[in-house]
């Protein structure tokens, strides 16, 4: 009988979890400007890391490649995506990328290889579901990628 309840009980903490993931990548979605927090959490839930909004943003700020005075409530832009793309998942780029380690300079280099379509601006803000997109095609793009730790997360 005991063991019968402590699996009922993991049973619905396991899907009380995934009901929430679930609410808050639809909660993401329907958003008309995606924010730092919410690609965080993206970013978190993908390395299967059970966390808050609030947590994954704090987790992907230590990674140091977020602008100045990001907060999770600041609006995502197209360069901030790719920067932190090509800054943390181990992408080589152009000779200017590899050089500057600039959010324009990781744009382009994704632009070029055909990630972003034409006509994105790297000043673009990004709705959830552009949002959304995005991170799912950047790992249909590049499966291989794995996040590698910045030398701030690995202290």
């Amino acid at each position: 009988m005991k063991k019968v309840l402590v699996l009922a009980l993991a049973a619905l903490a396991v899907h009380t979890a995934v009901a929430q993931s679930a609410q808050a990548v639809t909660d993401i979605l329907a958003r008309e400007t995606a924010t730092y927090g919410d690609f965080s959490y993206l970013i978190s839930s993908e390395l299967g890391t059970e966390t808050t909004p609030e947590g994954a943003f704090a987790r992907c700020e230590r990674f140091g490649t977020f602008p100045t005075g990001t907060r999770a409530d600041t609006p995502l832009t197209v360069k901030g995506v790719s920067h932190f793309f090509m800054s943390h998942y181990g992408l080589s780029g152009g000779l200017l990328w590899r050089v500057t380690k600039s959010a324009r300079y990781a744009w382009r280099e994704l632009k070029y290889q055909g990630f972003w379509p034409a006509g994105t601006d790297p000043d673009d803000v990004l709705s959830g579901t552009e949002m959304v997109q995005a991170v799912g095609r950047f790992f249909d793009t590049w499966p291989e990628a794995k996040l590698v730790a910045s030398a701030e997360e690995s202290k």
